[in-house]
């Protein structure tokens, strides 16, 4: 799986290259582009919509390709056959799914969707900036939203219980201590307590009042804090050492959950 932002401003680019995986393509418009033809499998389709906002599905199992004359851009999802698999085995849907249901140059108003598109913006902007925790959170926040609305699955009834077991928790915990620096995966901190991705992420936020994302935050602010009061260190050391991208990432990240900047929490802590 994985998101990308496509921002094309000339006019008339032309046709672009076919393209044809096991794989959907969900697209968010962030600018009305009626003006282009649709090719699926050479077949001339005329779109529908494409307004801002609008969210389009592509089967790219169909030979894709597009003739550009208005200028394009858009919040992509790509979501290969084998990630819906894998969610199947994971027990998140009772079976397979074959296909997204959708029309072929349409587009719909999916607000959900559109909000979790929207939320990968950011972090497309400066991806050093993105934890993988967050990447994967919205992927699979996006996929299981996609698969519910669209791929004629009625979901069963599951019983999710009070939250991780105190093991679960501290195991998640320790895991995510070790590794504020980044490079921690859902699916890893799921596979340390032998739960789904999605069983996981419900029960961690039942336990801790955040999602995984969010407490990996929180403890980089924590750490971040002890360095602050009791090391001599630079704030720019500080931040890497916290596993943000910069100096600048780390203010911000600090101002936004402890109202001051790191300068002043500081001084404030050693006046």
């Amino acid at each position: 799986m994985a998101f990308l932002e496509l921002n094309c401003e000339r006019r008339n680019a032309g046709i672009t290259q076919a393209v044809r995986e096991d794989a959907f393509l969900v697209a968010l418009q962030l600018k009305k582009a009626d003006d282009f033809d649709l090719y699926a499998d050479g077949r001339l389709i005329l779109p529908k919509g494409f307004d801002t906002d609008d969210i389009a599905i592509f089967d790219l199992t169909t030979n894709l390709a597009s003739d550009l004359r208005d200028p394009f851009h858009a919040v992509d999802f790509y979501l290969p056959h084998k990630a819906l698999v894998a969610m199947a085995d994971e027990g998140d849907i009772p079976r397979h799914i074959q296909e997204l249901r959708h029309t072929v140059g349409g587009t719909v108003r999916d607000p959900v969707a559109r909000d979790l598109l929207l939320a990968m913006r950011p972090a497309l902007a400066r991806p050093e900036e993105a934890p993988e925790l967050f990447v994967d959170h919205v992927a699979m926040a996006l996929s299981i939203h996609l698969t519910q609305k669209y791929g004629n699955v009625a979901l069963l009834p599951r019983q999710w219980g009070g939250g991780l077991a105190p093991w679960q928790e501290r195991r998640a915990k320790e895991l995510i201590d070790a590794n504020t620096k980044g490079g921690l995966t859902l699916n890893a901190l799921a596979q340390s307590c032998e739960l789904s991705r999605r069983h996981f992420t419900r029960a961690f936020r039942q336990s801790t009042g955040m999602a995984p994302h969010q407490w990996l935050q929180y403890r980089r602010i924590e750490k971040a804090k002890h360095l602050l009061e009791k090391s001599p260190a630079s704030l720019s050391a500080i931040a890497l050492e916290c596993g943000f991208a910069d100096q600048s990432h780390f203010s911000r990240a600090f101002a936004r959950l402890s109202g001051l900047t790191p300068r002043t929490w500081r001084r404030t802590r050693r006046e």
